[in-house]
């Protein structure tokens, strides 16, 4: 019998919020720190422009190109152990995992279907989620570097939108699984083409253009209770022009 997988977005699917802003906000705050001019004035430049294109309506695939521009400089090692101490922080709170979804993936694993995190974010920062929750394989954003340090370019395709669907068909291709006997759950209807390559799609609600696609497609919703989120903040709460408390 032929192994099944079940393929899961990560940001607004398994977990509240953004894990690239969110780990943006950590390198900055609590990481290298905003003390210096230097550093808080690069902290704020780099916010300021994610925050245009996300507000100008840029395709995710743009924002995320330009955020991980940002990484060209930045030590590997310290990129890993920051991104360690940022999951780690906030898988302590009860209201990181989106604890409906996370039931999902713990019965699908029971029933011995191996789930798969499908995400634009990067690897470093999305492999102490996957450990945590016992997930084995990650589809993501592969950061380039010389061995030790970032060049601010990453391995294509990139793993957003259309580039999801490349990359669970060829995960499924590799190990000569059945995409029909696979499953995937997103949230945001830039996961539409990750859903409809599987043979059982299932649609995170709270993102009403994903509704009304899986309502019309009759894909398996999956309602969740509502949680604020903001561009960097988890709690909603907008990031402030200097340095945010």
């Amino acid at each position: 019998m032929k192994k099944s997988y079940a393929f899961f977005d990560v940001d607004g699917t398994l977990i509240h919020g953004k894990s690239m802003f969110g780990f943006h906000d950590f390198w900055y705050q609590s990481w290298v720190g905003v003390s210096t001019k230097a550093h808080r004035e690069e902290y704020e430049d780099v916010t300021a422009i994610l925050r245009v294109h996300q507000s100008s309506g840029s395709p995710r695939s743009v924002v995320n190109r330009r955020f991980y521009e940002m990484f060209a400089g930045r030590d590997v090692a310290e990129v890993t152990r920051c991104a360690q101490a940022w999951a780690q922080r906030e898988l302590a709170k009860p209201s990181f995992l989106i604890q409906e979804v996370v039931l999902e993936l713990q019965s699908l694993r029971a029933k011995g279907v191996d789930p798969v995190f499908v995400s634009g974010s990067f690897m470093e920062v999305l492999t102490p989620i996957a450990q945590h929750l016992g997930v084995p394989h990650i589809l993501a954003t592969q950061l380039l570097h010389d061995g030790q340090r970032y060049n601010g370019r990453f391995k294509h395709p990139q793993v957003i939108g259309a580039g999801k669907a490349v990359a669970i068909h060829d995960f499924v291709k590799e190990r000569g699984a059945q995409l029909q006997q696979c499953c995937a759950y997103g949230d945001d209807v830039s996961d539409v083409d990750m859903l409809e390559i599987v043979g059982n799609a299932v649609a995170v609600i709270g993102d009403p253009a994903l509704e009304v696609i899986a309502k019309r497609r009759r894909w398996t919703c999956l309602p969740i209770p509502v949680h604020p989120q903001g561009i960097f903040h988890r709690d909603g709460s907008p990031v402030s022009q200097g340095v945010s408390s």
